[in-house]
């Protein structure tokens, strides 16, 4: 799967993330982080991107998309999924904190369950990671507790699994 947290305003700000996670088929207790994409661009710029990166991924690659609240985030989602025409696609509106979101991932991680794929973006993940929640980005947490969720089919509501 790859999760999209977006983020809309260039240079600066927070970051819109893609982080690509999969489940090792030797060892379905073992998750792989297996490619992140994170920049600060701006919606139309962005939006290529992340129509780019699902080519380079392929069909076979579930798409999860953070909904954020209101209708701007309904919008948003709905706008990038009709780009997104042929690819399996979920908008998804979490529930709760973003600490609440992340604990079910932060357990598989703190318990030596999940591994990354070694690339230059691995620097800025693990510092992000560790930092968290006290850091001053939360969107590669945000993507990844998103892709975790999917692949687990665990959505966290109100504090409940």
């Amino acid at each position: 799967v790859r999760y999209w947290d977006k983020a809309g305003t260039a240079g600066a700000g927070c970051f819109t993330v893609g982080v690509k996670m999969g489940i090792d088929r030797s060892d379905p207790a073992r998750y792989w982080v297996l490619d992140v994409i994170r920049g600060q661009w701006e919606a139309a710029e962005r939006e290529r991107i992340i129509k780019q990166t699902a080519g380079l991924d392929g069909r076979g690659v579930e798409i999860g998309i953070e909904q954020e609240p209101g209708s701007g985030g309904k919008e948003s989602a709905i706008s990038t999924i009709r780009r997104l025409s042929g690819y399996t696609v979920t908008a998804d509106r979490p529930a709760g904190d973003k600490e609440l979101r992340a604990d079910p991932f932060a357990v598989q991680v703190n318990s030596g369950n999940v591994f990354l794929m070694r690339a230059e973006w691995n620097q800025a993940y693990l510092d992000e990671l560790t930092d968290f929640p006290m850091g001053a980005f939360k969107d590669q947490v945000d993507a990844s507790s998103g892709a975790f969720s999917m692949l687990t089919n665990e959505r966290v509501i109100g504090g409940a699994a």
